[in-house]
């Protein structure tokens, strides 16, 4: 494992472009001739997001939503504030919700049920990272580029107090 001060890299960029790279393709494919719209949740996910919509080879449209449960520890409230709720008509649109990752499944779980309640074609659900060990609620998502364990993770859109968005790759925070 790579050092950066005080992070060490758990999952190198190469890594996750190669996975990012193959997800795009399996959506292009999946969802041709289909009305997609990405729905991004804010901030974790707009790196991750903005990757893979550029390597589609089908065209998209996008928005976002806004939630928070971790305000500004390292561990989940419990509570899911919606802070920012896409606007838009979901009916006739394949719709994917694209999370940086799923620790508890509250948050996600919260944001499927409010968009299902809109009537899209389908909802599918990807997220960069799953936790499985931190599971509270009976979620999953359809697709998740990596399974880590129950580390605090920074880089690649995620952060911790607003810091470390930045990084090219997952790392861990050192003690």
């Amino acid at each position: 494992m790579e050092k950066n001060n005080e992070i060490t890299c758990l999952i190198p960029a190469s890594d996750i472009q190669a996975r990012v790279k193959q997800c795009a393709k399996d959506i292009s494919e999946e969802y041709r001739d289909k009305n997609l719209l990405f729905v991004g949740i804010l901030k974790g996910s707009f790196v991750f997001l903005s990757d893979l919509v550029r390597e589609l080879t089908i065209p998209c449209e996008i928005s976002f939503m806004q939630a928070a449960s971790y305000g500004s520890g390292s561990t989940s409230s419990g509570s899911v504030d919606i802070a920012l709720d896409t606007k838009r008509s979901l009916k006739g649109y394949d719709v994917i919700v694209v999370e940086d990752i799923i620790d508890t499944g509250r948050t996600l779980q919260k944001i499927s049920e409010m968009l299902r309640a809109r009537e899209p074609e389908s909802l599918r659900v990807i997220t960069l990272l799953d936790k499985p060990s931190r599971r509270t609620v009976d979620f999953s998502a359809d697709e998740s580029l990596f399974s880590i364990h129950d580390l605090f993770v920074v880089g690649y859109g995620l952060d911790f107090g607003e810091k470390y968005r930045e990084l090219p790759y997952i790392g861990v925070l050192c003690p």
